[in-house]
């Protein structure tokens, strides 16, 4: 190898050195704040705790707080966690909610047969963050993963709402209340319509709201405390879905909720149900 490249090899190697260093300073320094958070940490305090010079941590602090991960506090002098770190921690807890729940909606698409979705709340919005397509023939793809509704906007969206304290409930409607008309001319009271149906039913139901002759049927889905943190729905053609099968296909839901099972053989449609849960 010649001199010269011999020489730029070790500038890039140098580089790389210096490169990975920095981004484990300004984890280190990003850790700190995470554990010292409720009181914020002073750039002296970060500098001495991690043992380097106050103008490199300064440097450090300074990107982070730019890319939105730290926020400072003029007045107090201290830094705190940023909005952005918000984004990051519910972007991961999607992908949990979706891996605790796949085997689920795969249970449910495989015993209807039809399209299964799973919705989490975010802010005054719907999100769909998972789909499994059953086996009938025709599809009912009523959302895209990713995709954000309105609370009270569709099957899943609706059970979410109908779910929430009252006076949580009419603050959302209200928020949303200018919104709702983008689908299907919705006012306020239509979503409250909706919402104290699904309270009596223990599940909801929609029809037309995305696409036109597709009903589609929710029910919540409750961690261990109780807390409903999503909603599964079940969507198929209108013509598919009259009272006999809508009243089977929530129980379907329901009691796949309820067991979580994922290694048993499927049921034959026919098959009894046990163990419906309400809203």
């Amino acid at each position: 190898m010649k001199q010269d490249e011999k020489s730029s090899s070790k500038k890039s190697a140098s580089s790389s050195q210096r490169g990975a260093q920095t981004i484990h300073r300004a984890i280190g320094l990003l850790r700190m704040v995470v554990n010292n958070n409720e009181r914020g940490m002073s750039l002296a305090q970060l500098a001495r705790e991690a043992d380097l010079h106050t103008a490199t941590v300064r440097r450090a602090l300074g990107a982070l707080a730019s890319e939105g991960l730290l926020s400072y506090n003029p007045i107090t002098k201290r830094y705190h966690l940023g909005v952005e770190l918000y984004h990051f921690g519910a972007a991961a807890h999607q992908f949990q909610i979706r891996d605790r729940y796949r085997h689920i909606l795969e249970r449910v698409a495989l015993i209807t047969e039809d399209t299964v979705f799973l919705v989490i709340r975010s802010g005054y919005d719907a999100l769909v963050v998972d789909r499994v397509e059953g086996s009938f023939p025709i599809r009912t793809l009523t959302h895209e993963v990713g995709q954000r509704s309105p609370l009270g906007i569709g099957a899943g969206s609706t059970v979410l709402l109908a779910t929430l304290p009252e006076k949580e409930c009419g603050a959302v409607i209200q928020a949303n209340q200018r919104r709702y008309g983008r689908y299907k001319n919705f006012t306020a009271d239509d979503v409250w319509e909706s919402v104290r149906r699904c309270q009596e039913l223990g599940y909801s139901e929609t029809g037309g709201v995305f696409i036109p002759e597709a009903v589609a049927l929710g029910r919540p889905v409750r961690d261990e405390s109780g807390r409903v943190e999503a909603a599964i729905s079940v969507a198929a053609i209108a013509q598919r879905m009259d009272a006999e099968r809508r009243a089977w296909v929530a129980k379907v839901i329901a009691e796949e909720i309820a067991t979580g099972r994922s290694a048993e053989e499927p049921r034959s449609p026919g098959a009894p149900l046990v163990g419906e849960d309400g809203v």
